[in-house]
């Protein structure tokens, strides 16, 4: 993030909308790497075939995937506070 503003005008920003991050790619790759990496091979996150038949009409990526991604959605999107590191 290039812009910097002070720790006032940071909290100044509570409840605005004040950036938007890349697009992060979703996909079935990652959602088997994560289920590797916490041994949650349930149907819904690695069969595409068999969740396909479900409600979700496909995989669904883990909460912790999906939770572990706003840190760099935050970095790209929010402004750096000047003078912190």
């Amino acid at each position: 993030m290039s812009s910097q503003i002070s720790w006032g005008d940071y909290v100044a920003l509570g409840g605005k909308e004040v950036g938007v991050s890349r697009w992060v790619e979703v996909d079935q790759k990652r959602i088997a790497a994560v289920a590797d990496i916490t041994e949650d091979w349930q149907f819904i996150h690695v069969e595409p075939e068999k969740a396909a038949k479900t409600p979700f009409g496909g995989t669904v990526a883990h909460g912790f995937l999906t939770l572990s991604l706003v840190a760099a959605m935050a970095y790209d999107g929010l402004p750096q506070v000047r003078g912190r590191v």
